[in-house]
């Protein structure tokens, strides 16, 4: 028994259901990136003269700009950019030597993406010479203005 084929061509500017579910879900997604960085910016707003909380704000952005996948994940109940610094700290705590703990850059980062259960090889963001911006709700330091009496002469 042969079987034949319908093949419907579609006109310029119509669109099939694959296409425009597609589509739905990519703006779904934007969405939710877009509410992720308005969560973050809100409590850096909060927290903005913390350069700690700015830090990891400030990376976690940068993480939702690279892997938007992420988004759901930091929208998460209850998930706040201090409650990863508490989660930071648990990690250093099990490595204290006396009264002092340090965490290198990657072990601080990868304790973050675990509090919010983001997957290190979904996210591979580089940590290793992470410098993050400055975050435009924390203050800047005043410039500090030097001058010799000579130049005033």
């Amino acid at each position: 028994m042969e079987k034949k084929h319908h093949i419907e061509m579609i006109q310029v500017g119509q669109m099939n259901i694959f296409e425009a579910d597609f589509q739905a879900k990519e703006q779904e997604a934007l969405k939710m990136v877009e509410q992720a960085m308005a969560k973050l910016q809100a409590e850096l707003r909060v927290e903005r003269v913390h350069p700690y909380v700015s830090a990891i704000g400030n990376f976690l952005m940068d993480l939702l700009k690279d892997n938007p996948s992420s988004a759901e994940k930091i929208m998460a109940e209850g998930k706040t950019i201090i409650g990863s610094m508490k989660a930071m700290r648990k990690v250093a705590e099990k490595q204290k030597i006396d009264n002092c703990a340090v965490l290198t850059p990657e072990q601080g980062f990868k304790a973050v993406l675990d509090y919010f259960d983001i997957k290190t090889t979904d996210a591979a963001p580089d940590t290793t010479n992470y410098e993050p911006k400055e975050s435009a709700a924390a203050p800047r330091p005043a410039q500090r203005f030097e001058a010799s009496l000579d130049e005033f002469l």
